[in-house]
């Protein structure tokens, strides 16, 4: 018993080490800090590889960056099946890099395009709330890893500092 348990945890820690060298390598790839993709990854699925999360408007999200199943059809192009979302940490963490790259694109590498990631484009008074909800606990997360590393990031009050101001320390 002692033996199954074991090789459980060495595969749930391999799966874990091998999703975190993607975050760098997407992050690299993309030019977005892979601490940003961890913070959205954890804000998205706690780092869950198989989290499944129901959107009540577009369906539902999958994996570790909660890709959204709108975007199904057009992954299809390119060969990414649904149930790669949950299985591949790798292709979950290049997918949402893939669409935080599109988002930083169209908005400019800015919070209010983070909050854009979760909760879309759509210029009303709610979706401004709800992109601002999102980008500062993702912010919140962000400040906490880089915490952890020891690097500072600069407190404001009045609102989030820009990415480019932290993005590369």
């Amino acid at each position: 018993m002692k033996k199954w348990m074991l090789a459980i945890c060495l595969m749930f820690i391999n799966e874990i080490c091998h999703a975190t060298d993607c975050f760098d390598l997407a992050g690299r790839d993309y030019k977005i800090d892979p601490d940003l993709l961890r913070a959205i990854s954890w804000k998205e699925s706690r780092y869950r590889v198989n989290a499944i999360g129901i959107n009540p408007v577009t369906g539902y999200g999958s994996g570790l960056m909660q890709v959204d199943s709108q975007h199904f059809n057009e992954l299809a192009r390119y060969g990414i099946k649904p149930e790669h979302l949950t299985t591949d940490p790798c292709m979950n963490i290049y997918t949402g890099a893939y669409y935080l790259a599109i988002v930083f694109k169209k908005w400019g590498v800015s919070w209010e395009a983070v909050g854009a990631y979760n909760a879309g484009f759509r210029k009303t008074e709610r979706q401004n709330q709800r992109r601002l909800a999102y980008a500062s606990d993702v912010y919140r997360i962000y400040t906490g890893i880089k915490s952890s590393k020891g690097i500072r990031i600069p407190a404001t009050k009045k609102s989030l500092p820009e990415i480019n101001s932290v993005q590369n320390n």
